[in-house]
């Protein structure tokens, strides 16, 4: 019984589960409690009508974290405008460990961003192309070109022909992994 009442009284991060796209109006609306919170933001580059266009998003869509005390501050931020639940049980909110956060937390830059680098692609890693001219088509990794944004492949079906290709068209093609 002293466990469930010293979580109660303890503050400690929590995952928020916020309503579709509304991770930024809720973490204002949580932060207004005088709470902590904690939005990780990365930028990605996108592809709208055929333009590439950088965007930020939430790092976790659809969740942020905030620190908070659920004896006091639980409710609040339940009905905090744009949040849809704090992550937990049914009756019990569940803490995030501060390391967990914190680690997150190391990784954001100057500009409050955080850098998330695609994992590499190996040579020989058969891959998918899902956009640009060579779309649909499959090939084989060669090398990734050093900016790591372009990949050389070697196309299976034209002849062998080979393509320095964008790096986001691609994706590890599933029946080859």
């Amino acid at each position: 019984m002293k466990d469930r009442v010293d979580f109660w009284q303890k503050t400690s991060w929590f995952a928020v589960e916020t309503k579709v796209h509304q991770e930024n109006l809720a973490a204002k609306r949580v932060g207004k409690l005088g709470l902590e919170v904690f939005l990780p933001r990365i930028r990605e580059d996108r592809s709208v009508c055929g333009v590439v266009r950088s965007v930020t998003k939430a790092l976790f869509p659809g969740y942020f974290f905030s620190r908070f005390c659920p004896f006091v501050s639980l409710d609040a931020v339940r009905h905090s405008h744009g949040v849809s639940r704090v992550v937990g049980s049914e009756r019990y909110p569940i803490p995030v460990d501060n390391e967990v956060v914190h680690d997150i937390q190391k990784r954001v830059e100057e500009d409050g961003l955080i850098r998330v680098s695609p994992p590499a692609l190996e040579p020989g890693i058969r891959v998918c192309i899902r956009n640009g001219p060579f779309e649909g088509l499959v090939g084989t990794v060669l090398r990734e070109a050093n900016d790591r944004k372009r990949v050389a492949i070697l196309l299976e079906m034209l002849l062998g022909a080979r393509v320095l290709i964008e790096r986001r068209w691609i994706e590890a093609d599933a029946e080859a992994v």
